[in-house]
């Protein structure tokens, strides 16, 4: 039976939206939640029965960071899919499931899926597979990777449009699309009741090489632009040449006068 969105209207209101407002749900195929860490190089914080208690760590990990993005928190369940276990992989308000930097390794032998939803609502959704990233999208109309069209067929059953991006499907396309590709059916349940052998994962600096730009106004109309590196380095070093300069002398000022001032004395 192929997967619906309507099996995840659930998603939206699940916990009153703590988790979809900002969330990113990996599963990798065939590997123990363990193993999956142990490739993420993650600091093991211990097994936590049910969702309530991987929420209190979180929200205790959450508190004590000082800068966001030094580090993350991901809790690890095995679930039941296609083939045998998969591993769940859960993220409040993270992004490992789609950091090339530990997916790639992560999904060595094996087969990763990630989808990922920020506060600004902005999405993506990542399939690896051996190390390489097939495909990639935000947008379905707009994928990347290594061979971005094939998951064609299985988007389209789950209900893309590829022709046009007026009908979204939201994050409920994102998990609808996951199921199809692993067989790993997500409920409230599932999350709810699982086991999550949690890890804190340290996130390495990145030398930057772009800047993005990417906003969404009310009307769901969206920007993007990437302006990179170099860009930004030419325009600064313009700003410093313009700053250098000295400044023009002022002219003598110019003084008008209204017809009602007093005309100076002629004699």
């Amino acid at each position: 039976m192929t997967a619906s969105t309507s099996d995840y209207a659930w998603f939206s209101d699940f916990r009153r939206g703590w988790l979809s407002e900002s969330y990113c749900l990996s599963l990798i195929q065939g590997l123990a939640p363990a193993e999956f860490l142990a490739r993420l190089g993650a600091d093991v914080q211990g097994e936590f029965q049910g969702l309530e208690a991987y929420a209190d760590l979180d929200e205790e990990f959450q508190d004590g960071q000082v800068v966001y993005g030094d580090y993350m928190l991901v809790g690890a369940a095995s679930v039941p899919g296609s083939d045998g276990p998969w591993t769940l992989a859960l993220e409040v308000n993270g992004s490992l499931g789609i950091d090339d930097r530990f997916m790639g390794p992560a999904s060595a032998g094996t087969q990763a899926i990630s989808h990922f939803r920020n506060a600004k609502a902005i999405t993506y959704f990542h399939w690896w597979q051996d190390g390489e990233k097939r495909t990639a999208f935000e947008w379905p109309r707009e994928r990347s990777g290594s061979t971005p069209d094939a998951l064609l067929e299985v988007m389209q059953r789950v209900g893309y449009d590829l022709d046009s991006d007026d009908r979204d499907l939201g994050t409920p396309g994102l998990f609808a699309l996951a199921e199809e590709l692993t067989g790993v059916r997500v409920t409230a349940e599932m999350l709810e009741s699982a086991t999550y052998t949690a890890g804190i994962v340290t996130i390495p600096d990145q030398e930057w090489t772009s800047v993005v730009i990417h906003s969404t106004d009310a009307t769901g109309e969206r920007t993007y632009k990437e302006i990179t590196r170099e860009q930004v380095e030419q325009a600064m070093a313009e700003h410093r040449e313009q700053s250098a300069r000295p400044l023009p002398p002022h002219p003598d000022p110019i003084v008008f006068r209204l017809e009602s001032d007093p005309q100076p004395d002629q004699t």
